[in-house]
């Protein structure tokens, strides 16, 4: 009960509410997909440790992420449907590659 007591007590002191809301979710999904830079992992921990709104949003999200993680099942994509996404790449490639070579002659001709 003491504990319970204590988290009050902390709970008690956090602010709560959060006036860079959008800001700080956009920092909290840096964070989670590990794209924040050292300065944003260091204000992530100071504000963490002040903000409800902020603790609340992290869990969330943290917790979303780890749902998916789990419900996500890794497939490799077939070898057939490389090859064939390569190829049309190339064709794709070889056709702007002759407008571009169109467009050049026209300009030099006229």
């Amino acid at each position: 009960m003491n504990s319970d007591m204590n988290e009050t007590v902390e709970a008690d002191k956090l602010k709560h509410s959060c006036e860079n809301h959008q800001k700080c979710m956009e920092m909290i999904q840096a964070v989670l997909d590990g794209s924040a830079t050292a300065d944003e992992m260091e204000h992530f921990k100071t504000n963490m440790s002040e903000c409800m709104p902020c603790i609340e949003g992290y869990e969330l999200e943290n917790s979303i992420k780890e749902a998916l993680k789990m419900k996500v099942e890794k497939k490799c994509c077939p070898q057939s449907v490389v090859h064939k996404i390569k190829s049309n790449l190339g064709i794709a490639l070889v056709l702007v590659g002759m407008v571009f070579i169109e467009i050049k002659l026209f300009h030099l001709i006229f």
